[in-house]
């Protein structure tokens, strides 16, 4: 098995392995209660079709760490300095969705890795959902000494 690579010191151009998962009525709800957003656009069908997944749901499906693939070696740390988020289409209840990342931008800044991500959500007819650009930096043990 190929020892896995701490994304700090993970290159423009690399990936992290893809995310699937399934809305279920039940998923959904639960970002409701937590959000305590009872919207009926998140609830029930209407003449577009299944209610709508929460947002709150998708950003946090789409953060990186959701990557099974995800590791920072021990004594590091991930910060997440910044994003730009765009919805693009809404999502449906009962669908599967699909997230990708990739490192599109690296550099060092005050001593520090900088990586910006982009993140990308489909759906399972390849309907664009979500795209976000996460800007993170890393902190080691080391370095706060």
């Amino acid at each position: 098995m190929p020892e896995k690579k701490s994304v700090h010191l993970m290159e423009a151009g690399e990936e992290l392995e893809p995310f699937e998962f399934l809305v279920t009525p039940e998923l959904n709800q639960q970002y409701l209660y937590a959000e305590e957003d009872y919207h009926p656009r998140y609830l029930e069908k209407n003449e577009s079709g299944p209610p709508l997944v929460h947002p709150a749901l998708l950003l946090n499906m789409s953060n990186s760490t959701r990557s099974p693939s995800f590791y920072l070696a021990p004594g590091w740390a991930a910060i997440h300095a910044a994003e730009e988020t765009e919805f693009l289409n809404p999502a449906r209840v009962g669908k599967k969705l699909r997230v990708t990342w990739r490192i599109v931008e690296t550099y060092e800044k005050r001593g520090k890795p900088w990586r910006v991500t982009e993140a990308l959500v489909v759906d399972e007819d390849g309907v664009q959902i979500l795209r976000r650009k996460l800007h993170s930096t890393y902190s080691s043990s080391e370095s706060a000494k």
